[in-house]
Order: structure tokens, then sequence, then C-alpha cells
């Protein structure tokens, strides 16, 4: 291990030891209101950058580092409450939010997770060429159930060191799988965060240096909330470009996601449905109607099932 990993590991535990102030999330939420992203086949890969910049379920803080700055750095960050000034408290719709500005050449470069009771702070840092950033690049997240899921999208990112702290995350009590989800586009970077249970969750923006904050705390949910739904999806392939294939393929379904399966597999969902009725009707639509020439199969699930290995037929 290099000089530079040394400093790096010193500063993430030092970051990591860092605690958020909860009088902060009290009084910026008393001044900010309570607040799907539609893509289409031919725009595809321009609206995923466009919309680059939204947020979902749980704690997940956006963080630019210079390794050659870590030390003078580090200590700077003693004396700031709340690590950054807060830009915004993020508003979804149907799930999804947003934010950050256009950057390019970004690293997502490790991933730390921080306790605070029944809370958890999932911790995204990223550095850009080297630089500490001050605004947070583009982002999207969305949270989707069945099973509870937390999508991200960080625009501009040409790297994802971070992958290797999957291992991490998966640490948590509340989360079940950590995997990065294949991009066509090279200045794109995304992953899923499955949980094990239902969640809570808020999303702040800050900004010098950039953050993004995601909590994350369990939550009660009825007994009629849990009834099992019926995914239109299609089979399982191993990660690699037939999966980008097959999303491309369902990229205009107004529920498409990514998932992966208790195989290791992968499949692209094109959303999931109350009844079997309405599944089988929305499968028809998509072969006989949409052209979509995948085979689709609809597959019975419960709330926090992982999903199963499905097989071309």
């Amino acid at each position: 291990m290099n000089l530079l990993d040394n400093k790096l590991d010193d500063y993430k535990q030092a970051y990591h030891d860092i605690e958020i102030p909860e009088e902060l999330a009290a009084v910026t939420e008393q001044a900010i209101e309570r607040g799907k992203l539609h893509r289409k086949r031919a725009q595809a890969r321009t609206r995923w950058l466009k919309h680059a910049g939204v947020s979902a379920a749980a704690v997940f803080v956006l963080f630019t580092v210079s390794v050659n700055t870590i030390p003078a750095f580090a200590s700077a960050l003693e004396n700031v409450p709340g690590l950054g000034k807060l830009v915004k408290i993020l508003q979804f719709n149907k799930g999804s939010a947003g934010g950050g500005t256009p950057q390019d050449a970004v690293d997502v470069s490790f991933i730390t997770v921080q306790k605070q009771g029944v809370r958890e702070n999932i911790i995204l840092n990223f550095t850009q060429d080297n630089e500490v950033q001050q605004n947070a690049s583009s982002f999207h997240v969305s949270f989707t159930e069945y099973p509870n899921t937390m999508t991200f999208a960080v625009g501009g990112a040409r790297k994802f060191s971070a992958v290797k702290d999957f291992e991490t995350l998966k640490q948590s009590p509340y989360i079940e799988d950590a995997y990065e989800i294949i991009s066509l586009d090279d200045s794109l970077v995304r992953f899923n965060v499955t949980f094990k249970e239902a969640i809570a969750y808020k999303v702040k923006e800050y900004k010098q240096p950039a953050q993004v904050v995601i909590t994350i705390s369990p939550k009660e949910v009825t007994p009629e909330e849990q009834q099992p739904v019926y995914s239109v999806r299609t089979a399982s392939v191993p990660y690699g470009e037939a999966l980008g294939a097959m999303e491309e393929a369902l990229l205009f379904a107004d529920n498409m996601r990514v998932l992966k399966d208790k195989q290791g597999g992968y499949f692209v969902e094109a959303g999931y449905y109350r009844t079997e009725a309405e599944a089988q009707e929305k499968m028809k639509q998509l072969q006989n109607e949409f052209g979509v020439v995948e085979p689709l199969f609809v597959e019975k699930r419960g709330y926090l099932e992982v999903p199963g290995g499905i097989e071309a037929r």
C-alpha cells in the first residue's frame, strides 16, 4: 500500500467519525415544502444526463476529496458542523428526485456507512481531477418496492472506484445487497442498493464541499401494503452488453428498472402489478403494440422477496 493509500484510509476514518447534527435537519426541514422519470428509447442517453440529479430512500453523502490535500482538509472538517452548506432537501415525485450540476471526469471514489442510533447514513465520496468538488455532480436517485431498492445514477462519472466498498454497505443491518448496473454511456455510473426491510428516507444536497446525504431508518408497513405483486420481466442474463440491450428495448416502459436475482443474474423489469391479469395484459401490450422481441415473463413476488432467476425458453 503506497503513501496516498494510507492517507486516503486515514481520511476515510476521520470522515466516518464525524457526526451530522440532527439539529441541522430540524431547522432546514421547516423551511422547505414536501414535494418520473419518463424515458423514451430514442432519447434514453440524453435524458439520463438531463435528469442525472435525483434522490430517494436513506442517507447518502456525495463528497469529493483531493488526496493531495487530505491532512489540511480533514483538519478543516473538524470545525464544520454538517460538513457543508445545505443546498436543499430534495422533494420526491413518485419516488424520484435529483440535484447537482452537470460536470465531467468524476470518480465515485469510496463509500462509507455512518450509524446514528436506528438511523444510518450511506456516504458516497468522489473526486474530480484530484480536486475537492465544491458542487455535487448531477445525480439521480429513485426508490422502488418489491424489493425495496434504491437506484443511484451519477452523471459525468468516468470511474467507479467505490465498487470495492459494496461489501461495507452489505454489513449494514438494513442492506441486503449492493451492485453496479451496466450503462451504455461511458460518463454515467449507476448502482442499486437493496434493503432487507421497509425504510424511511431523507435526502439532502450540500455544497462547499459537494455532499448528498441520504438518511435511512426503519418504518412500519401494514399487511395491506405487503400484498404480493406480479412483475413483468425479462429472463436473467449475466452482467454485460446483453443486459444493456434488454434495457434499451424497454426504456419506454414507465416503471422500467434493472435488478439482480438470487442466483446473481440480472434482468430488466417493465413494471409490477397487483393482479396477474394486469401483468399479463401489460406483457401482451409490450409485445404486440410496442414490438418488444425479448422474451417476457410474469413473476409473482412478495414485498421484500429478492427476485428469482428465470432462464430463457
